[in-house]
């Protein structure tokens, strides 16, 4: 196939792509291990995000995107499921009680959850008055452009009692952004006053985190724009008869900040679209219950009329579609396809010499081609690696200015997700490549 052929082979691909706005279904699962012990953190482009993390070395969340008051949040969320955290508003002051808080002070506290819809409002949240700018634990001050506390709580973490009041939130400049926050056992053995900041470990990332039995910060999430959902045990509010919705432990899916879902039931996911569905940045719009538990096989029963289309931060611009189609809860195993239905406007852009690139078709079966536009002719190499990182090409190529067409055969490579790469040294350019048989 000359050059002409393979570019327009590979263009008309493209194009028919974004003119169907759907492709085809990509299965893959992830595991959360025995207990749930990790969090999964997943890219709807990319798969995974890293390694799986534990979710049992933290106590406390302190968001640090976004910036704070009047962009979300200055959310401290508790890790009420996997670590047990229990946290009580003492509805008393720092200042009045926390030196001589006494067992009788507690007779009527009142337990606090995270919401299970934002992560912009955690446990320390949830006893606010409802006035502009109180934030639970403490309110905005216009003047100094700190939220400052003195909003006294009962923490119960590993079954013994703490207590903590945060004292201030430095909103501003951005760099600075840090919390001060006062935490004792209940009964003065352990008394340390400790802060987190946002720079340089958080700065891109939704929360810091904090174990307070061992008193240290704890760097978990990887960057803010590389995942779409995450894979956890959280706090839903669920419909348990008449009356109000019951605070439950749950398994599901967690969205992260800024991406949009549409949870559709009722249909076939093979033939429904997202046309007319409505999207909210509710964040457990997927949430739990694609699954039901079986109260006579003890097995989860899963949703098979139900599918989620997903408007992704990874892939800004894209929509993709997700239906389960296994759950395995003593692996914490959850099995499910996906596919992009709404490609980008545009094929990607990267700030170099590269001005454009693409790799058709994706998934492949015998052969794939990366086909890039350059400002000016370039030395590269051109590599392909497996997810393990063993390498399954690596060969030096000569970029001319303007269209270049890199052809990947991969009628040999065992079906799987592999890495392709095209770099000099100065800059570099990925994509994944998904293999079919």
């Amino acid at each position: 196939m000359n050059f002409k052929t393979l570019l327009f082979s590979a263009v008309t691909l493209f194009s028919l792509q974004a003119n169907a706005q759907m492709s085809a279904w990509v299965a893959d699962s992830v595991q959360m291990s025995s207990g749930y012990a990790n969090d999964i953190f997943y890219s709807l482009k990319n798969g995974a995000v890293g390694s799986p993390v534990s979710n049992t070395n933290w106590h406390l969340g302190f968001e640090m995107i976004p910036g704070g008051p009047g962009f979300g949040g200055v959310s401290v969320i508790a890790n009420h499921v996997q670590n047990g955290v229990k946290v009580y508003s003492l509805h008393t002051t720092a200042t009045a009680k926390f030196a001589s808080l006494a067992p009788s002070d507690t007779m009527s506290m009142t337990l606090l959850h995270n919401s299970d819809s934002s992560w912009d409002w955690g446990a320390l949240n949830a006893n606010t008055s409802g006035a502009l700018f109180d934030y639970g634990w403490g309110k905005y001050n216009t003047t100094s452009h700190m939220v400052d506390g003195d909003s006294l709580y009962l923490l119960y973490v590993g079954g013994a009692p703490y207590k903590m009041t945060i004292s201030h939130y430095e909103s501003y400049p951005t760099a600075s952004i840090y919390y001060a926050f006062h935490i004792a056992s209940f009964d003065g053995t352990i008394d340390h006053q400790d802060t987190i900041r946002k720079s340089p470990s958080f700065t891109s990332k939704n929360f810091g985190y904090f174990d307070v039995i061992n008193n240290t910060v704890v760097d978990r999430e990887p960057d803010q724009k590389t995942w779409d959902v995450v894979f956890t045990r959280y706090i839903e509010y669920i419909s348990m008869g008449p009356g109000p919705l019951v605070p439950y432990p749950v398994m599901g899916v967690l969205s992260n900040l800024g991406v949009q879902v549409a949870d559709v039931r009722g249909v076939n996911p093979d033939t429904t679209t997202f046309a007319g569905r409505t999207f909210t940045h509710n964040m457990h719009e997927i949430g739990s219950d694609w699954k039901v538990f079986n109260t006579t096989t003890f097995t989860y029963d899963l949703d098979t009329t139900a599918t989620f289309f997903v408007k992704t931060i990874v892939d800004t611009g894209a929509i993709y579609q997700i239906k389960f189609t296994g759950f395995t809860s003593s692996q914490g195993k959850a099995v499910f396809a996906k596919r992009i239905v709404q490609f980008p406007a545009n094929v990607h852009d990267v700030n170099n010499i590269v001005t454009a690139h693409t790799l058709v078709p994706n998934p492949a079966t015998t052969n794939a081609d990366l086909v890039i536009n350059t400002k000016e002719a370039a030395d590269a190499r051109f590599i392909v690696t497996d997810i393990t990182g063993k390498v399954m090409q690596n060969t030096p190529v000569k970029l001319n200015s303007g269209l270049n067409a890199l052809r990947i055969n991969t009628a040999n490579y065992a079906a799987g997700t592999y890495i392709v790469t095209v770099t000099n040294g100065s800059w570099k350019i990925n994509e994944k490549l998904t293999v079919q048989h």
